[in-house]
Parts: structure tokens; C-alpha cells; sequence
């Protein structure tokens, strides 16, 4: 890669956002961009040590507070940066919450089962999100027993019918494009049916919460299987027999490796992961592109989730700019390109933009308060389905056209108001001294106020990284040289235009 603008999309795309010197950094990276994945590849930060630290530091329970510090250190901080923002995608597919699961230090060890399997292979990273323990008590699979008359108990069927219908292969019969197949009738064709719903929650009976060594149920290790709890009846799930006789652990396995190998698997996932990582409306053959990666990595491994996310992230269309969904084919001329951020993404982008610093310095505060201001955070949605459906279009233009805008699902009027009020604080913080606040260094910005061309050089270089629009840029500068000839004050027009560029589609869009 030898284009600075090509860089800089990229880096938006595959981190939390570029920070001064990145773009430079990639682009003379020893060994291309293939040195720069390796290297990303090989590094690893997680959560929970750190979490841990942070509450011994401050005397507290390892809480909420504890795993949201070590989430922005991570995010804002570590140089795993691929790494962390692939768990934050998967995090929104292969999703546990709070809302409904443990607090604290079971959902900061969760989180860390994706980031450690964040380039695993697919099967590996199902297998490690099924026997969490943060999983088995948000879907309810721990404590699942056979059925049993005089007990009263039955197969517990949440986690069977969520991991089929959002963590593996879907609602319905896919296509390698991501189209649905048809029936004769022209019909979409269910991937599954409550028969298989009930025969795969036999299947994963039996398992329950380990015990730490004070005798408590764990909240970090994997969950172990109680021999009698498990339905060792035959089974057939999606047309696929289990021998009467196996043991949890070996229904299990089949259980993973049948969804693993299922056909609509590589589509379904690797289409939610272009969401999340590139754009809303991804063109078919880019879909099967991935998908195709996914089958095959080219060495005859699949699901090999670091070929698939180099695929995403490197793929030829989304490259060229020619990677969304031409609508020709409805009458329209118009193509389309990229993605709305997400509202967590834009403050990332914003604060490594700006290298913004905790003013304690043993951990980071929650400064922006992002689930009661974004409308999301880590491992905080409001249900399974995440904090958007994938699918989602809000009416009018995006809908008419039959485009999906998934995170327009949580841009609401009074949402667009405290993402920006939260934004304004971190624009403030340049000179808070609070213990629970952030800060950044504004000496540089407060130095070129007055040339009006290089103090636009400067936000185009640090916050856009080249990117910036020629309608915004100029924008921009007229109200900046507009605010001077009033003579109003450096903090003004450093404030004014800051949260001018936060508010601006060219900074809230990927793209």
C-alpha cells in the first residue's frame, strides 16, 4: 500500500482510528501490508489482568467501572489494534450483555475470549463462546438438563436457537452471494425448524458453571459438563444424526463442527463482519469473495478468521471505492459508498486523533459515559440482537432505495444531542484536571489559530489524515477567518471548529 489516502480509509477501517504518524508508519511498514497484518496478528493485550489492577489500585470490586477502564486503555492505547477492534466487532455479533448476563468480571473475561480468538479459527472461537460462563448465564445454557417427568425439567432451547439464528448459519437458506434461496413459489427457505431447535438444545445439555477455588460458581472458566444432566438419547439436528450414547462434550463437539461446516455459515458471518469492519451494503461478489476465504484459505483451512478479516479489509472493490451495492438494477443511477460510524467508533476516532490522556494515572474513567450518551457500549446491549439489527433502514431515502443503515437504529434526535454534548466535553477537557477526566494537548492547535491555512492543513492532517472534503475544508476556514476578523478569542475558535468537524457527515461516515 503506497497511497496516503488509501492508508488513511484503511486505518479507519481496521483500527479505532489512526493516530498522528500511522499513516506514515503503514505505509513504509517493513514487509507491506502483509508485515503490518503479521505484526498485528502477533500481538495481544487483554482485558481482564488489567481490569483486575485497576480495581486493586482504587480498592474496588473488579465492576462495570473496573471493565470499562481497561476497554478504552485497550482501545485508545494498545498497539493490538486490529485485534481489539475485531473483538469489538465480534462483540456486537456473537453478543452477551450485561442487560441480562453478569457484570464485571464475567463479561471483561468474555470479552477477552474474542480477543484472544479474534484470529482463531471460527470453530475454535464458537466452541470458546459457547462454554463461557458469561454465555451460559445471558442465554441461559448453563444449567440446562435433559428432560426429565418427575424432576420437571426440559432442555433449556435459548442458546440452541440463538446461536443458529445469529451466531452461525442464519434465519434462512443462503446463497454464496448472500441472496436467500427460493422455493418454487419464489419463497425464502427457513435454515432451520423448531425440530432442530429442540433436538440441538438436547444436544447441549448437561452443562453448568465451574467452581472457583473458594467454592463459588466461576465467572471466568469454561463451563464443565455434569454427567447426568446430559440427554444421552440419538438426536438428529439439521438432518444430521448424534448417536444415542455420547457424552456432553461429544455432542458438543458435533454439535460445533456441524455448524462450522454448514453452507451458510461463511456468508452469514462474514457478511455481518463486513458491516461492522468496511460498509452497510456490500456488493454480492464482495460478499462471496469473503465468503470464499472463509471456505478456503487457500491452504485448505476454513474459517481461518485471519484470512478472512485480511480479506475484508483488503478486498479489491472496497479498495477501488466500488465496493456497495449498485441500485442500477431498481431504476437508480446513484451508487453508494460506506457506512455510518458508530457512535462508539467516532469517539475512538476522535480521542486517538487527538491523543487524549486519562488524568489518572492508574486507569481510565468512563469520561464520555457511553452507554447513557451513545446509545451503545461494550458488551451493554439492550438484548441478543445487538444495539441494531443488520438489516435495519430507517424510512425514506435510505429505505425507498433498499439500502440498510444498521446504526441509524440508534441515532435518534435525542441521541444525536448527547453524542455531540459528550463530544463538546472531550473538545473541553484540553484543560480539566479532574482525576476522572481526559486530556489533550492543545498547544499546537492554539499556535497556528491565527494562519488560517495551516491551522486547516493541521485538522485536515490529525483529524482527517487527508481525508477532508473540499466543501468541509472550506466550510471550515470561512468560519474560522470569519470568527478572527470578529476578533473573537483562540478558545472560541478552536472550540467552534472542533465541534463543527465532530458534527460533519465527513467525520461521523466512514468514507
Amino acid at each position: 500500500m503506497d497511497d496516503p489516502i488509501q492508508a488513511a480509509k484503511f486505518l479507519y477501517r481496521a483500527t479505532f482510528g489512526p493516530k498522528n504518524g500511522d499513516v506514515e508508519a503503514l505505509l513504509t511498514f517493513n514487509g507491506g501490508i502483509d508485515g503490518w497484518f503479521d505484526d498485528q496478528f502477533s500481538r495481544q493485550n487483554v482485558h481482564l489482568g488489567l481490569a483486575q489492577r485497576v480495581a486493586d489500585a482504587t480498592g474496588e470490586p473488579l465492576n462495570e467501572s473496573a471493565r470499562m477502564s481497561a476497554w478504552w486503555q485497550r482501545s485508545l492505547t494498545g498497539a493490538d489494534q486490529l485485534r481489539q477492534r475485531v473483538a469489538f466487532a465480534l462483540s456486537q455479533v456473537l453478543v452477551v450483555s450485561k442487560n441480562g448476563g453478569p457484570a464485571g468480571e464475567g463479561l471483561v473475561s468474555y470479552y477477552d475470549v474474542l480477543v484472544r480468538n479474534a484470529f482463531e479459527r471460527f470453530d475454535v472461537l464458537l466452541k470458546a463462546v459457547t462454554l463461557h460462563p458469561a454465555m451460559g448465564q445471558f442465554l441461559t445454557l448453563a444449567g440446562s438438563r435433559a428432560y426429565d417427568e418427575g424432576r420437571q425439567t426440559y432442555p433449556d432451547e435459548n442458546y440452541a436457537r440463538e446461536v443458529m439464528q445469529l451466531f452461525s448459519i442464519g434465519l434462512w437458506k443462503l446463497n454464496i452471494n448472500g441472496m436467500p434461496e427460493l422455493d418454487h413459489n419464489g419463497n425464502k427457505i427457513p435454515a432451520y425448524s423448531q425440530h432442530d431447535v429442540e433436538e440441538l438444545a438436547r444436544a447441549l445439555t448437561g452443562w453448568n458453571k465451574a467452581k472457583s477455588d473458594d467454592g463459588r460458581d466461576s465467572n471466568t472458566k469454561p463451563m464443565v459438563a455434569t454427567k447426568e444432566w446430559h440427554d444421552r438419547g440419538e438426536k438428529e439436528v439439521l438432518g444430521t444424526v448424534f448417536p444415542a450414547g455420547q457424552s456432553a462434550a461429544e455432542d458438543l463437539d458435533m454439535a460445533i463442527q456441524l455448524l462450522y461446516e454448514h453452507p451458510n455459515t461463511p456468508v452469514f458471518i462474514s457478511r455481518l463482519l463486513i458491516q461492522r469492519l468496511t460498509i452497510s451494503n456490500p456488493r454480492r461478489n464482495y460478499i462471496e469473495r469473503v465468503a470464499r476465504v472463509f471456505i478456503d484459505d487457500g491452504q485448505g483451512i476454513r474459517g481461518n478468521m485471519k484470512a478472512v478479516i485480511k480479506a475484508i479489509l483488503l478486498d479489491e472493490d472496497l479498495i477501488a471505492g466500488r465496493a456497495m451495492v449498485d441500485y442500477q438494477e431498481f431504476g437508480a443511477s446513484q451508487r453508494n459508498f460506506g457506512k455510518v460510524k458508530e457512535p462508539v467508533i467516532v469517539m475512538t476516532n476522535f480521542c486517538r486523533a487527538l491523543d487524549v490522556k486519562s488524568n489518572d494515572s492508574r486507569r481510565w474513567w468512563d469520561f464520555p459515559g457511553l452507554q447513557n450518551n451513545f446509545g451503545q457500549a461494550p458488551l451493554q446491549a439492550p438484548s441478543v440482537f445487538n444495539f441494531y439489527e443488520p438489516d435495519y433502514a430507517p424510512k425514506g431515502e435510505i429505505a425507498n432505495k433498499m439500502l440498510t443503515a444498521p446504526e441509524f437504529n440508534i441515532l435518534a434526535m435525542d441521541a444525536m444531542r448527547r453524542i455531540s454534548n459528550a463530544m463538546w466535553g472531550v473538545i473541553l477537557s484540553h484543560r480539566y484536571t479532574g482525576e476522572k477526566q481526559w486530556s489533550w494537548n492543545r498547544t499546537q492547535l492554539e499556535n497556528l489559530v491565527d494562519d488560517p491555512e495551516k491551522y486547516m492543513a493541521w485538522l485536515n492532517e490529525r483529524l482527517f489524515f487527508g481525508l477532508m472534503s473540499d466543501e468541509l475544508h472550506h466550510y471550515i476556514e470561512d468560519l474560522l477567518i470569519d470568527m478572527t476578523n470578529q476578533n473573537i478569542g483562540v478558545d472560541r475558535r478552536t472550540f467552534a471548529t472542533l465541534f463543527a468537524i465532530q458534527c460533519s457527515p465527513d467525520f461521523r461516515c466512514q468514507e
